[in-house]
């Protein structure tokens, strides 16, 4: 079987600052391909009508966010600066700041979505997006930065509404998006039901719900017409909730910024998930701690903000290719 999926690498040349793109087809998933490297700065990405990516400024904007914050120490702590090898914080001290990362993750996920489309024609079908996964760390055995991106079929969920379970602990470090939570979160990953599309993480303690494996979580209360959500400075503040808070902010629905609690449960009209491949993607089923599950009935206002963010998505995508690159 041919290699369905695409892959672009960034080599950076010897000591110099320029850099080439190399580019190869890979039987590997997004996934895969993220455990095939050191931890560092990623984010996932969709494209719309083949040709453009939704939000990718305030995707730029993550992997240059993300990567401030997290340190690559070397084999020798004591001779690291703030936790960090000398030689990672010079060499990724362009790639930190905003307009050099947006400049090179531009070149290297159009070099590599030009590739995609040009050796898989197939994917170019008119029910068919991309899902694009980006990442920058740092290769300590070449002592050099590292940015690669991941090409694959978009898989979108079969059913309108899904199925949900609540599992696991919250994450450390939330605020980062480090490929190391790909890593910690794989067990819960296959644990799951095969008809499940996410797991949400859940304080044991006080029944906080924080956010999703890769998604953020909201609960819409009932009495008081309210969207809930966890601080954001608790969770991973994912592209497509700031979409989400912003149709909010239009259709005149209040957000309250507090962990959804499965005590009040019985207080939700509904709930649903965000994320940049799924966008919102309502709850039918929430399975519970204890093996219960929690039905909801389709929501008038869950709706309302589906359809919304999905006409938003559509107006903040920004064109990559043309027509005559593919």
């Amino acid at each position: 079987m041919l290699p369905r999926n695409a892959i672009a690498i960034r080599k950076t040349l010897g000591a110099a600052k320029t850099a080439e793109i190399i580019t190869a087809l890979t039987h590997k998933t997004s996934t895969a391909t993220l455990l095939d490297y050191p931890p560092g700065a990623y984010t996932g990405m969709r494209t719309f009508d083949k040709l453009g990516i939704m939000d990718f400024p305030g995707h730029t904007a993550r992997l240059t966010n993300s990567l401030q914050q997290i340190r690559f120490p070397s084999q020798d702590p004591l001779k690291d600066i703030n936790g960090e090898a000398t030689a990672a914080t010079l060499g990724l001290a362009s790639l930190r700041r905003p307009d050099v990362m947006k400049e090179e993750a531009t070149s290297l996920v159009k070099a590599g979505l030009k590739f995609y489309y040009n050796n898989r024609p197939d994917a170019l079908g008119p029910a068919d997006e991309t899902k694009v996964t980006v990442l920058c760390t740092w290769d300590p055995k070449n002592q050099e930065p590292t940015m690669i991106a991941h090409f694959e079929p978009l898989k979108m969920p079969k059913t309108p509404r899904v199925k949900v379970e609540v599992r696991g602990p919250p994450r450390p470090h939330a605020t980062a998006k480090d490929s190391q939570w790909v890593r910690d979160r794989s067990s819960l990953e296959a644990s799951l039901a095969t008809d499940s599309n996410e797991a949400l993480l859940v304080d044991e303690l006080t029944q906080d719900i924080y956010e999703g494996l890769s998604s953020n979580f909201c609960a819409y209360d009932r009495e008081r017409r309210t969207i809930l959500t966890a601080p954001l400075d608790s969770v991973l503040q994912g592209t497509l909730l700031k979409v989400v808070m912003n149709i909010c902010n239009e259709e005149n629905i209040p957000v309250e910024f507090k962990c959804p609690n499965l005590k009040q449960i019985h207080e939700w009209e509904g709930a649903f998930i965000s994320s940049t491949t799924r966008l919102v993607l309502p709850i039918e089923k929430l399975v519970m701690p204890d093996g219960s599950v929690k039905e909801f009935e389709p929501s008038p206002t869950i709706e309302l903000i589906r359809r919304e963010v999905l006409n938003e998505c559509r107006r903040r995508v920004e064109p990559l290719l043309t027509e005559d690159d593919v």
